[in-house]
């Protein structure tokens, strides 16, 4: 029984924490690589998905 409990916890919540902060890394090395911004970090994709969330969220009218 914990073992089901521990693979859902694991696709609910780690599974995608870790697939940002990777995603998150290969983004920050692109921009490195062409020069844009050297200096992307994990601050910066935190704050670029909560202004994602309040567009779709003031979007769908929730103020």
């Amino acid at each position: 029984m914990f073992d089901l409990i521990f693979k859902i916890w694991y696709l609910i919540a780690i599974l995608p924490f870790l697939i940002l902060l990777e995603g998150s890394e290969m983004f920050a090395n692109f921009l490195k690589k062409r020069n844009i911004y050297a200096h992307w970090d994990i601050w910066h994709t935190s704050l670029v998905i909560l202004i994602i969330v309040l567009i779709v969220l003031w979007g769908l009218g929730y103020r």
